[in-house]
Order: structure tokens, then C-alpha cells, then sequence
């Protein structure tokens, strides 16, 4: 007896092993009405299992509408995608997003006997790396349209130049392949001559400059180097970063800095010229100090002699007269001195040492010994000084001077009190004004006291200056130079002075130096 198997069996043996997931439906009909009202899954092979994710136990109850595999839309979709291949016989292809089994797939549906044969290709994989492709694509695309942004608007000359090499390998010339529009406008050539004549063409010497033998450098180590290039074409300087892109290429990138550099070179004009006017006032002082004095001690001694050979025919005033002209002889001397000091100190001094500024007082009050004496004053260093570094000359010559005043501008028969003390402060606390950094900076506050004549606190600040005196020379010796070379001292170690005075009661500076 020959059995006629079943439509199941039939596409059981057909379709079982095959690779791609298989599916027959049949139409539900609604007899009433004589019209398809759902389809209900009679055949699925392993591979429509796997991609339906359901069992075989739970596939006879399953149809389009009650699939809980699908979501209403989809539903829908398919119910009158089938429906229409049923009603027609012709055959559709279609590509599908389950959003409940998050798969993709391209779906064939044909008619066979009474149902629908589907034939599904899950291409989930392939579409997630066409999605990756996309987005890469789209990310390079952005990329490349921020980069030609970037080289379009930047107001930087960019450029990438290949290099050619001869049979050793050995760079002989470069081409500019691209260039923005900033770097044709700062190298100051037309872009199809710029991009089309190579480096020797353009600059016939450049292959023997320091410039190419940097570029040569940076291609051999990858590191890259900046350089300041004057260009002929456009008479720019141009601040260039020269870096590796491989072996054979190169990007720069450059900015126009002329103006800064021609500021620079005018600052670097005025330093030469200020160094040669330095030059030219030392040697002043030099000549001052000995074809000047000279002069001048030829008209003391002559003085002196023609004062002495006239004896006692000359009467008080003539005599008074000699001493007049003795007198601006003698403060000419000293003032051709204290020039020629405050020029030394004005050069610095690279000597530096550590000193202990207890023992430079004690230098200086030993020189002072006679002008002490003579005026009974009292010397107290109330708090031990700090050592420090600096020039033991200038130094000395400093505290001399501040010292010196101090018993010069004492009061008449009142004996002079000179306190030194010391503390330690930051820039901050120092009550002055003082650069930003040195605001948290450590320092050394000497402070030296008097109680001599005084001054007025407006002019605190003229007592510094060159020449400057609030006294008349008939009350007071000097030339107005001694404060003017401590301020130098002061300012060669990086350091502070500042004073305070009130009239009568006396004087104080204020000396802030650097701790170490």
C-alpha cells in the first residue's frame, strides 16, 4: 500500500537540514464571510526555530496575530504582505526589523499548495557591521569636513611637503603638495607656482641652510623643531613648527610674527645702543676720575701755595676767597669720586658669595670709628643680622653710605642712636608694592634707625635719587650720591630699600633682601 504523506512530512524531509530558516503557513479562514482572517504556522525547520526563538511544542497554537515574536505593527505588516501573496501568487522580498528578536532579515514569500512558504535570511551581523561601516564613514566624513574647516578658516599657514631622495636615500629636494590659503598669503606666491616648483627652484640656497639640515633632523629622529624664517617673497617673518608625518613628508604649521619681531629687533637695536652708551658714560667716569682730578688738585696746590707765599699780605677777605675756591675744589673731588663709585656699582658684580651681615656692620663701624668718636654716638644691632648672598664691596659700601648718613644728619649736640634690627617677612607683609612673584616670597628685613634731623615724608622718595639733597651743602657735606648707590646695591640683589622720616625726630630704611 503507497502512503501519501502529509504536506508537513512532505516539507519536513525537504527542508529539515536546510541552512536557512524555513517557514509554511496556512491561511485561517473566516467561513462566514469567505475571507483570510490570520495565518498559522504548520512547518518551521530548525533554523526558523533558532531565529523565532520559540520551541516546536509551542508552534501549534502560534498564527500571524498571536505571535508573541512580533509587535502589532509588525503584525500587520506581514499579515498583508502574505496575504497578498496569496491572493495574487506573485512572490515578494522584503527586509524586515524585528524590534522584539532585535534581528534583521530579508523575508521571500511565495505561494505553495494552500499556504505561504517563507524563507528567511537573517542578516543581523551583516547589517550590524554595514552599520559600523556607515558610522565610521560618517565619523571620517565629519573628520575630513572639520580638518578642511580647520585648514580653511585657520589663520595659521599649514603645509605638508614630500621629499625626494636619490638612489642612497639621500634627501635632494621637496615639493609643497598642500597647502591653506593662510600659508599661500604669509609665503606670499601664487598657489599653482607654490605648489608645482620644488624647494631649489623657489630658493636655490636652501639645501645648504640651517632650516633644511633641521628638516633633515626632524625626518631622521621624528622630533619635531621650531625656527623663526624671513621670507623674501613676502617680506614676513614667520614663526614656523616643522614636524614628521612619515618618511618621506613633512607639515608645517607657521604664524606671521612680524611685528613681534620687529619689535624685537628694534628692542635688541636699543639694548646694543644703551649698552653702548653704558660703555661710553663708564668711560666717562673713568676720564672724570683721572684727567678731571687732576686738574682739580693742580688748583688746590697752587691754591694752597699761592696762599702761603702771599703769607699775611693778603687781608680776610682774599683769605676767605682762598678758602671758597678750596672748598668747591675739595667737593669737586669728592663729587668726581662718588660718580665714578655709583658707575662701578651700576656695572653689577658677578662675584656672589655668602656673608654674614653681622661682620659687614662690624667692617663698616670699624671704617666709621672717628666719625663715632666725634659725634659720641651709640650703635645698637638690636636683633642678630642675617647671612646672605651677595657682593661683600657692594655691601659694604651700601651700609657705609646709609650708615655715614645716619651720623651725618644727626642733630647739633645731640648724640647720635643708630638701631639695626632684623626680622624675616614675605613680599606680601613688606607694605610696599612688590612684583607678583615675589608676593609669597621669603625675605630678609633689615631695618636701620635714627634719631637724627629727620625729613619731611614726601620726599622719601627723592632721597634715592642721583644728585638729589634736602639740605643746603653749607649745612651738610656731600654730593646727594651715597643713597643713590645703596638703591643700586639694593636693586642688584634683586632686594627692596624704602624709607621713612619725620622731621626732628628722625629716620628709618627699610632693606628687604632675599632669603635662601
Amino acid at each position: 500500500m503507497h502512503i501519501i504523506p502529509t504536506d508537513t512530512q512532505l516539507f519536513s524531509e525537504l527542508y529539515d537540514d536546510h541552512p536557512q530558516a524555513i517557514v509554511w503557513m496556512q491561511p485561517i479562514w473566516d467561513e462566514g464571510k469567505n475571507r483570510i482572517i490570520d495565518f498559522h504556522y504548520k512547518y518551521a525547520n530548525e533554523e526558523a526555530l533558532k531565529y523565532m526563538n520559540i520551541s516546536r511544542e509551542q508552534m501549534p497554537e502560534l498564527t500571524v496575530f498571536n505571535s508573541y515574536t512580533l509587535n502589532d505593527e509588525l503584525r500587520k505588516k506581514i499579515f498583508e504582505e502574505m496575504l497578498n501573496v496569496h491572493s495574487t501568487g506573485i512572490k515578494s522580498e522584503t527586509s524586515i526589523f524585528n524590534p522584539v528578536l532585535n534581528k534583521y532579515a530579508r523575508v521571500l514569500r511565495s505561494r505553495l499548495r494552500d499556504g505561504i512558504l517563507t524563507i528567511i535570511q537573517d542578516f543581523t551581523k551583516e547589517h550590524n557591521v554595514i552599520v559600523q561601516l556607515e558610522e565610521k564613514t560618517k565619523q571620517l566624513e565629519e573628520q575630513t569636513s572639520l580638518l578642511n574647516n580647520i585648514l580653511e578658516n585657520s589663520s595659521n599657514g599649514i603645509s605638508v611637503s614630500q621629499v625626494f631622495r636619490d638612489a642612497d636615500g639621500k634627501v635632494v629636494d621637496a615639493l609643497t603638495t598642500m597647502a591653506n590659503d593662510a600659508a599661500v598669503n604669509y609665503i606670499g606666491l601664487p598657489r599653482e607656482i607654490y605648489l608645482t616648483k620644488r624647494a631649489t627652484e623657489l630658493e636655490p640656497q636652501i639645501m645648504d641652510s640651517p632650516y633644511y639640515q633641521q628638516c633633515i633632523k626632524t625626518l631622521e629622529t621624528g622630533e619635531p623643531f621650531l625656527t623663526q624664517y624671513f621670507v623674501n617673497a613676502s617680506r614676513r617673518w614667520l614663526e614656523l613648527t616643522v614636524s614628521r608625518l612619515d618618511y618621506d613628508h613633512l607639515i608645517q604649521i607657521f604664524t606671521d610674527v612680524t611685528p613681534i619681531k620687529e619689535a624685537q629687533l628694534e628692542i635688541e637695536q636699543t639694548v646694543m645702543a644703551l649698552q653702548r652708551s653704558n660703555m661710553y658714560l663708564q668711560d666717562f667716569a673713568h676720564v672724570a676720575s683721572h684727567d678731571l682730578k687732576e686738574p682739580l688738585r693742580k688748583i688746590l696746590t697752587f691754591t694752597e701755595r699761592l696762599k702761603v707765599s702771599l703769607g699775611n699780605n693778603i687781608n680776610d677777605k682774599e683769605k676767605h676767597y682762598f678758602e671758597r675756591i678750596q672748598d668747591s675744589s675739595q667737593r669737586m673731588l669728592q663729587l668726581i669720586d662718588d660718580i665714578l663709585e655709583f658707575s662701578h656699582v651700576g656695572e653689577g658684580s658677578p662675584e656672589y658669595d655668602h656673608m654674614d651681615l653681622n661682620q659687614q656692620v662690624n667692617i663698616v663701624l670699624s671704617d666709621l670709628e672717628l666719625a663715632i668718636e666725634e659725634k659720641q654716638a651709640k650703635v645698637i644691632i638690636e636683633t642678630p643680622l642675617p647671612s646672605i648672598r651677595g657682593n661683600f664691596r657692594q655691601f659694604q659700601q651700601m651700609l657705609q653710605n646709609i650708615l655715614g648718613n645716619s651720623l651725618k644728619y644727626s642733630k647739633k649736640n645731640v648724640p647720635p642712636v643708630i638701631k639695626i634690627r632684623s626680622e624675616t617677612i614675605t613680599g606680601k607683609e613688606a607694605g610696599v608694592q612688590v612684583s607678583s612673584d615675589h608676593i609669597n616670597k621669603t625675605f630678609h628685613l633689615i631695618e636701620i634707625s635714627d634719631n637724627g634731623i629727620g625729613f619731611e615724608q614726601q620726599y622719601a622718595g627723592k632721597i634715592f635719587d642721583m644728585l638729589k639733597r634736602l639740605h643746603q651743602k653749607t649745612e651738610y657735606s656731600g654730593t646727594g650720591i651715597g643713597l643713590s648707590i645703596a638703591r643700586k646695591v639694593i636693586e642688584n640683589h634683586q632686594g627692596y630699600i624704602w624709607a621713612y622720616g619725620q622731621p626732628g625726630v628722625g629716620a628709618s630704611f627699610k632693606i628687604m633682601l632675599p632669603a635662601e
